[in-house]
């Protein structure tokens, strides 16, 4: 056998192989075929547990629906580190390699997806986006236009200080800390400037671009606010243990829109279930993958479940009690 003859062997054989891993038909669904295993691109602008339940939500309904990393989908994904310009080269490379849709989560990927594919007709599904409008990824959430939709985390801040409120009554100067570098901590910032004049309370801003300022910038609000309330900006949430930590020495109330944070010293959190939001998104994946649909026949969804939770250790600590009907009234919230 000659050296030409050899070479045309083993690259036949190699895409025979390939074609047969790629031809699998669905084991939940068997009368769906998935002719070809779909390559998901996931994007994650930076680890921390809000968008990891997120994460987690979108890959437990897949695998629902039997899409299955390894068995009947490719699941390819990557976190940018909280770098922006990494996010997009991630999503450069799904788009070259043809991905048969990409997940972004939250709003810096998703505007670099929306950038990115325009013109190459790949799906694109974000999840824990503030505001999709806002941000321009959609003119009108009931009917996007183009290859974009998803589900956005936006809790009414006025309702989130109303909470706060009811647990610190005497609440007059509340600390946040953003990021200027996110539009969705740029527009969250706006919004809780707006309600907190609404409330008759001082808004005290302090930016932190990096994970490694945000004990800095919490450090900067000491005596200067009653409480600080920490509201989807993914910065501060990843460093959430500095913000706990200042909030801690120095018995300051911490509110967060993040209910796991509750774990890492929050004093109480309202704010949407982040896991049940992944869900939420992935019956949106599985609708363009299995259904064919397009994204612009999928309306943009916001949160189905709202939690409000307190953290009664940390209120021991502060020396903080609660009224029982308050007390009944986050558990139940809790549990909707």
């Amino acid at each position: 056998m000659n050296k030409p003859f050899k070479q045309a062997v083993v690259v036949i054989v190699a895409a025979v192989a390939f074609l047969t891993g790629r031809w699998l038909w669905s084991n939940n669904n068997p009368q769906t075929p998935i002719n070809v295993m779909p390559l998901v691109g996931v994007v994650q602008i930076i680890e921390h547990p809000a968008l990891d339940q997120t994460r987690q939500g979108i890959m437990d309904e897949l695998a629902e629906a039997g899409f299955i990393p390894e068995k009947t989908m490719q699941w390819d994904y990557e976190s940018a580190q909280g770098n922006p310009a990494l996010a997009s080269q991630i999503i450069q490379k799904f788009v070259g390699q043809k991905a048969d849709i990409i997940v972004a989560i939250p709003t810096t990927p998703a505007q670099a997806a929306a950038q990115i594919t325009q013109g190459s007709k790949i799906p694109v599904v974000f999840a824990s986006v503030t505001d999709p409008v806002g941000t321009k990824l959609v003119i009108d959430p009931q009917k996007p236009e183009g290859n974009i939709t998803g589900v956005s985390n936006f809790i009414e801040v006025k309702k989130q200080i109303e909470a706060f409120r009811k647990i610190l009554p005497g609440l007059k100067r509340l600390g946040i800390i953003y990021n200027p570098g996110e539009a969705n901590s740029v527009i969250l910032l706006e919004k809780t400037q707006s309600a907190a004049k609404d409330e008759g309370i001082n808004l005290v801003a302090i930016p932190a671009s990096k994970t490694s300022e945000v004990l800095t910038a919490a450090q900067n609000l000491i005596g200067k606010i009653d409480a600080i309330f920490i509201n989807n900006d993914n910065t501060a949430l990843a460093a959430f243990d500095a913000v706990t930590k200042v909030g801690n020495e120095h018995k300051i109330p911490v509110f967060v829109s993040d209910v796991d944070c509750l774990q890492k010293g929050a004093l109480a959190a309202l704010g949407p279930d982040q896991y049940q939001l992944g869900r939420q998104a992935g019956k949106m994946v599985v609708k363009i993958l299995r259904e064919k649909l397009k994204p612009s026949d999928i309306p943009v969804e916001w949160p189905q479940k709202v939690d409000f939770k307190l953290n009664i250790a940390v209120a021991e600590q502060l020396g903080l009690q609660f009224e029982n009907d308050l007390i009944s009234q986050a558990e139940r919230m809790g549990n909707e």
